[in-house]
C-alpha cells in the first residue's frame, strides 16, 4: 500500500514563484532565485537610501518669480534631498576678474637705452663735424691762396643766388641726415632753427657735452636713477596698484607700487631737463639763448622711454592667476532648507535652485539609483559571504532572505520617513537640535527582531548591512552608523534572555543605557562636549531605545510569526502550555502518547540548554512531534489497554498505518497553525528510519519461505527528511531513548548510559544526524544530559511493608522499570506510582 507524501505548511511568497517559474530546482535554479532576491533588495534599499527619487521636484523659478513669495508643497518649504556643490557662476567670474586686477602690469625695463643714446648722440656730432670740415675743405680749394693779412683785411664775399641755393640745399641734407642718425628718420624730429644754431656752433664738443649731460638729468633725479615710462596717463590706467619691472638685460624683477619716485614719465624727465637748464651756468654759460634753447630741445626730443608695459607677459599671468581661482562653490547640506514657504525669491535663490537642477538631471537620478542599488548588493554580498564562511551555523533559507529583506527595506523605509518627519518638526521648533530628532528613532529594533526570531548569526549579518546604510541615508554620517550598530549589537544580544514581554522592556532598557554612552562618546569625539544639546540627544536615544525598540519589537513579532511561519520565545511559550487545544484533544484521545510527549519535553529541554540550543523550541517539537496519534491512538503500543490491533494485521499494513501518524500529524500543525520549525519536527524526528518492530516481522515471517518476492524496505521506512535542525535531532534521540529505557526491567544507572550509548551510535551511524548541525562533543553532552534526566524519572524508594499502604488489606503497587507489579516480601527497591 502507497504511502501519501508529507504535507508541509505552505511555502513562503518567494517560494510559490520560484516553483511556478520553474526555479529552485538544482543548483543553477537556487542561485537563479538568491540572485533574484539579491537584486529585489538592493534595487528597493537602493531606492530608499538614494536622495531625490521620491522627494519632492526641486522649483523651476525664474527671473520672473523675483521678488514673488515663494509657495511650498511643505509648510517647511523646500529642502535639499542630498548634498550639493551648486557652482555660482557670477560670483566665480567676479573672483576671477579680481584675480586678474590684482596681477601688476608686467614692465620690461632696458637699462641700455640710455648707453644707446649716448652714442647716438656722439656718431651724430661727429659725423656732423666730419661733414663742416669737409665743406670747409673743398671752400678752400675754391679760393686763391692768400695770406693772412689779406684774409682778414678782405670782406665776405658776396655769394650768388646759386652759391645760396647750394648752401641751402646742403644745410637741408646735413638736417636731413642728423635727423636719420638721431630719430632714424629724416623728415621729423628737429626745428629748423635748432639746426640752423647747432649748425653755427659747428657741432662742436660743448654742444655735444651739453646734450650728453641734459640727457643723462632725463633719467636721473637727486634720489638716484629714474626710469622713464610713456606717460603717467598709461601708468595710471594699466598700473593702478603698481607694476611689476622686468630688467630685460640683467633678467631681474621688481614690484613697484604707482608714483614711486623711480618711476616717471617721458614730461617728468623734460620737466627735469627745464629745470637742469634753468640754472645759469649748467649749460653753454657763454653761448647765446638760441643755442642753448636748440640743444635744449635737441635733447628732449631724443628722451625715450626706457619702461615699456609687455602686454602679452601681463595677459599671460593675469589668465594664470584667473585660472587658479576655483570656483565659487554653494555647498548645500541634505536636509538644509534653500528656501521657505512664504519667503521672497531673491537672485540667491536663483542661483541654487539652478544649479540644483542642473546636477538632477535625469541622468544623474539613473546614476545615483544605480550607484544606490550597487552600494546595497555590495555590502550584502560581501557580508554574506564573511559571515558564511565564519560562522557555521550561518544558513540563511530562503524564507529567511526574504525576512531580512522586508525588513531592511522596510526599516530604511521607516527611518527615510522619520528623517522627513523630523525635519519639519525642527522647522517648527527650531531650539530642538536635530539629532535628537534623528537618534529617537528605534534604529535598533530590526537587528532584535532578527534575533528573537531566528539567529544570532543572521542578527549579526542584519545589523551589519543596516547600520552602515543607515549611516549613508543620514548624509554619509560614520557617527549615526556607529550609533546604529551598538545599538543592534546589545540589543541582539540582550533579547536572548528575554522568555516573556518584561524580559523584552528589560533587553530595550540595556540598549537604551548602551546607545545613550554612545551619543555621549560621539559628541566628545566630534568636540561639541557635555551641553544641553548634547544631554538632549542622549536622552531621546535613550527613550527611543528602551521604549521605542521593545514597543516596536512586540507589535511586528506576531505579524512576522503569522506571516512567516516563525515561532519566537514568546509564541514557543504559548505553545509549550499544556491547554493549547492541540494538546488537550491529545490527552483526551491518546493519553499514553500525551505522558510519552512530556517526557520527552523533559528529556529534550535539559539537552538543548546543555549544548546550547533553543531549549523552548526543543520542548515544544518533542510536545506536538506524536499529535498524529490522536487520530488513530490504538494502533500505539503505549495507548494499548491489552488488545493489540496489528495482531491481525499484515506487518506492511502496520507499517503504513504507524507511519501515516506523520502525515496527519502535518495536517493537524497546519489545522491548528503551529509554527513552521515545530511542524518541521513531526517528520523529522523519525528521518528515513525504519519502523523496526514491524519490518523485522516481516523479515522473521520472511524466514523459509522460498521463492517469495523481496522485503520492499520502503514500506517499512519513513519519507524523511533527516533532522534539519539539532532541536529535531534532540526529539529523534529523545524519542527512541525513551522507548527502549521504558521496557527495561531495572533501568540502573550503567544500564541506562548503556542503553542511551547504544542508540545514539545507532541513530549516528545510520547517518540521520547528517544534516544537522550536531558534534560528537554534542551527542556526548546530550548522552549525560539524558541520563540525569532518565534517572530522575527512573528513581527507586524503599518499598512500603504490607499493611502501611489501603489499611493492610492488599498489597501495595510499586512502580519498577516503569511496569507496575505486587509487592513481595523481599522486593526490590522500587518507587511508588
Amino acid at each position: 500500500m502507497d504511502e501519501p507524501e508529507p504535507q508541509h505548511p505552505a511555502p513562503s511568497p518567494l517560494d510559490a514563484l520560484a516553483a511556478r517559474f520553474g526555479l529552485g530546482r538544482g543548483v543553477w535554479g537556487r542561485r537563479a532565485v538568491q540572485v533574484f532576491l539579491l537584486l529585489l533588495v538592493s534595487v528597493g534599499a537602493g531606492f530608499v537610501i538614494s536622495p531625490g527619487l521620491y522627494s519632492q521636484q526641486i522649483p523651476a523659478l525664474s527671473e520672473e518669480n523675483l521678488g514673488k513669495p515663494f509657495r511650498a508643497s511643505s509648510p517647511a518649504g523646500f529642502k535639499a534631498a542630498r548634498d550639493y556643490e551648486v557652482v555660482h557662476r557670477a560670483m566665480t567670474a567676479q573672483r576671477r576678474q579680481e584675480a586678474r586686477s590684482a596681477v601688476k602690469p608686467v614692465y620690461d625695463l632696458n637699462p641700455a637705452v640710455v648707453g644707446h643714446l649716448r652714442t647716438v648722440v656722439r656718431a651724430s656730432f661727429a659725423t656732423m663735424r666730419q661733414r663742416l670740415a669737409e665743406l670747409a675743405e673743398a671752400q678752400s680749394e675754391l679760393e686763391p691762396e692768400e695770406g693772412a693779412a689779406q684774409k682778414k683785411s678782405r670782406k665776405a664775399p658776396v655769394l650768388t643766388p646759386e652759391q645760396v641755393e647750394r648752401e641751402r640745399r646742403t644745410r637741408e641734407e646735413m638736417q636731413a641726415e642728423l635727423q636719420e642718425l638721431l630719430f632714424g628718420q629724416r623728415d621729423a624730429g628737429l626745428e629748423t632753427e635748432d639746426f640752423q644754431a647747432l649748425y653755427a656752433k659747428g657741432f662742436s664738443d660743448e654742444v655735444e657735452t651739453a646734450t650728453l649731460l641734459l640727457l643723462e638729468r632725463a633719467y636721473r633725479s637727486e634720489q638716484g636713477p629714474v626710469n622713464v615710462a610713456g606717460s603717467r596717463e598709461e601708468l595710471a590706467r594699466e598700473a593702478p596698484q603698481g607694476l611689476t619691472v622686468r630688467d630685460v638685460v640683467n633678467k631681474g624683477e621688481e614690484t613697484l607700487p604707482n608714483g614711486a619716485p623711480q618711476v616717471a614719465d617721458i614730461r617728468e624727465a623734460h620737466q627735469e631737463m627745464e629745470r637742469f637748464a634753468s640754472i645759469p651756468g649748467n649749460l653753454l654759460p657763454d653761448a647765446p639763448g638760441v643755442q642753448r634753447r636748440a640743444v635744449l630741445r635737441l635733447a628732449k626730443r631724443l628722451v625715450r622711454a626706457n619702461l615699456t608695459i609687455n602686454i602679452a607677459e601681463t595677459d599671460a599671468r593675469r589668465h594664470q592667476a584667473a585660472q587658479a581661482v576655483k570656483d565659487a562653490v554653494i555647498s548645500i547640506k541634505k536636509g538644509q532648507r534653500v528656501i521657505g514657504d512664504g519667503e521672497l525669491v531673491n537672485e540667491g535663490h536663483l542661483v541654487v535652485l539652478r544649479g540644483m537642477r542642473a546636477e538632477t538631471d535625469r541622468l544623474d537620478l539613473v546614476q545615483v539609483q544605480l550607484g544606490g542599488t550597487g552600494l546595497v548588493a555590495l555590502l550584502v554580498v560581501a557580508s554574506y559571504f564573511f559571515c558564511i564562511t565564519a560562522f557555521r551555523r550561518f544558513r540563511p533559507t530562503r524564507k529567511d532572505g526574504v525576512l531580512l529583506g522586508v525588513l531592511l527595506v522596510g526599516t530604511l523605509a521607516l527611518l527615510q520617513l522619520w528623517v522627513s518627519i523630523a525635519d519639519a518638526i525642527q522647522d517648527r521648533y527650531t531650539a530642538l537640535p536635530i539629532e535628537a530628532l534623528y537618534y529617537v528613532f528605534p534604529v535598533a529594533a530590526g537587528a532584535m527582531l532578527v534575533r528573537f526570531i531566528l539567529t544570532q548569526e543572521l542578527a549579526l549579518f542584519f545589523a551589519m548591512v543596516f547600520a552602515c546604510l543607515a549611516g549613508v541615508m543620514l548624509g554619509n554620517s560614520l557617527a549615526f552608523g556607529i550609533y546604529t550598530l551598538v545599538g543592534s549589537l546589545v540589543a541582539a544580544d540582550r533579547i536572548v534572555r528575554a522568555k516573556d514581554r518584561v524580559g523584552i522592556f528589560r533587553a530595550g532598557l540595556v540598549t537604551g543605557a548602551a546607545n545613550t554612552v554612545a551619543v555621549l562618546f560621539l559628541f566628545l569625539v566630534e568636540g561639541k562636549g557635555l551641553t544641553a544639546d548634547t544631554a538632549i540627544t542622549a536622552l531621546s536615544a535613550f527613550i527611543g531605545s528602551s521604549l521605542a525598540v521593545p514597543v516596536m519589537v512586540m507589535a511586528l513579532t506576531p505579524l512576522i510569526e503569522m506571516t512567516f511561519g516563525y515561532a519566537s520565545d514568546i509564541k514557543l511559550l504559548e505553545l509549550a502550555n499544556l491547554n493549547h487545544p492541540a494538546l488537550k484533544e491529545l490527552i483526551v484521545q491518546a493519553p499514553g502518547t500525551y505522558h510519552h510527549s512530556i517526557i520527552i519535553g523533559t528529556l529534550v529541554e535539559n539537552a538543548a540548554e546543555t549544548i546550547g540550543a533553543n531549549p523552548l523550541l526543543a520542548r515544544s517539537c518533542a510536545y506536538y512531534h506524536d499529535i498524529g496519534k490522536g487520530r488513530n491512538p490504538l494502533y500505539f503500543g503505549e495507548n494499548q489497554k491489552g488488545e493489540n490491533r496489528h495482531d491481525s494485521l499484515a506487518p506492511a499494513m502496520s507499517a503504513v498505518i504507524i507511519k501515516r501518524h506523520v502525515t496527519e500529524g502535518l495536517e493537524m500543525a497546519r489545522q491548528y497553525r503551529l509554527p513552521k520549525l515545530v511542524a518541521d519536527a513531526i517528520p523529522q524526528h523519525h528521518g528515513t528510519r525504519t519502523v523496526g518492530y514491524f519490518y523485522h516481522k516481516a523479515l522473521k515471517e520472511q524466514e523459509g519461505k522460498e521463492g517469495a518476492p523481496p522485503i520492499d524496505e520502503s514500506i517499512y521506512r519513513y519519507p524523511g527528511p533527516k533532522p534539519q535542525f539539532r532541536e529535531a535531532a534532540l526529539v529523534m534521540i529523545a524519542d527512541a531513548v525513551e522507548a527502549s529505557t521504558r521496557s527495561m526491567a531495572e533501568p540502573t544507572t550503567p544500564k541506562l548510559q548503556g542503553q542511551l550509548q547504544k542508540i545514539i551510535n545507532l541513530i549516528f551511524s545510520e547517518g540521520q544526524l547528517d544534516e544537522c548541525d550536531l558534534t560528537l562533543k554534542d551527542l556526548n553532552l546530550i548522552s549525560q544530559s539524558f541520563l540525569h534526566t532518565l534517572e530522575g524519572i527512573y528513581h527507586t524508594r524503599p518499598v512500603y511493608p504490607a499493611g502501611a499502604v489501603g489499611g493492610g488489606k492488599a498489597p501495595p503497587l510499586v512502580v519498577a522499570g516503569g511496569k507496575a507489579v505486587e509487592s513481595k516480601d523481599k522486593a526490590r527497591s522500587a518507587g511508588a506510582s
